[in-house]
């Protein structure tokens, strides 16, 4: 597995597409797939090489908004367009975001290659808007060794309280308070509702109760009538990707 990720990285760095690793990927384990952000523009020129290199690849649409899933020699590539938040990734913001390479740390994980708050700050809000308990993560375990003595400093960070302020608007304050909890329990929630808290205060602060239910039922509805399971081509999503820039 090692062999096909530093591939897929190496290709990315050739042919200069912007990306950004979510979360980082320990590769001794079973890998479930790639967390990527890449921009619609170089999400186009990317697959533009995978079809004229010949490459055995395919595509699903996400259950997810600002996603697709892209599947290269059987590694899932799960890209978003920006970065998003909530289950349905219904919360989007439109903002550039230090693209970077990846590093291998203790010769077992891939690491983005970017200042500690900037991953801090979006792997946090991962655990505690995406998941129902950031327990669930496959990189919790992960998160909680790299910052269960660093995390006091990194939530004060510049990048760590602007983005804060840009999920929570006025309800920063609550958020943190929140947050601070979930670190001084141990990185776990004092409660089992937790989650649904942060949750709730990021739709309630962006007003997105409406596209929060209507995206659950939307993308549900997609999935019952088979829509996303269905393998697609490059060039079928091509076409659409170019429209859409």
């Amino acid at each position: 597995m090692r062999d096909k990720l530093e591939h897929i990285f190496t290709y990315l760095d050739d042919n200069s597409i912007q990306y950004f690793l979510l979360r980082p990927i320990d590769f001794n384990k079973e890998v479930e797939d790639i967390d990527l952000i890449i921009p619609r523009s170089d999400f186009n020129q990317f697959l533009n090489l995978l079809h004229n290199d010949s490459k055995t690849v395919y595509l699903k649409y996400s259950n997810a908004n600002e996603s697709i899933q892209l599947f290269i020699d059987d590694v899932l590539l799960d890209i978003k367009f920006n970065i998003c938040f909530l289950p349905r990734k219904s919360l989007i913001f439109q903002k550039s975001i230090p693209y970077c390479s990846v590093v291998i740390k203790e010769n077992r994980y891939f690491f983005p290659d970017v200042d500690d708050e900037v991953l801090f700050t979006f792997w946090t809000y991962h655990l505690l808007l995406d998941k129902v308990k950031p327990n669930l993560s496959s990189t919790y375990m992960i998160y909680k060794s790299y910052y269960s003595t660093s995390w006091d400093k990194l939530i004060n960070s510049a990048f760590f309280v602007k983005w804060t302020r840009l999920i929570f608007n006025n309800n920063n304050s609550e958020a943190r308070c929140l947050i601070k909890l979930f670190f001084t329990n141990n990185m776990m929630h004092v409660h089992k509702l937790d989650n649904k808290k942060m949750q709730k205060l990021a739709i309630k602060s962006n007003r997105l109760i409406f596209k929060f239910y209507f995206d659950k039922y939307y993308f549900k509805l997609l999935r019952l009538f088979g829509f996303i399971k269905k393998r697609r081509t490059v060039l079928e999503i091509k076409d659409r990707i170019t429209y859409e820039v």
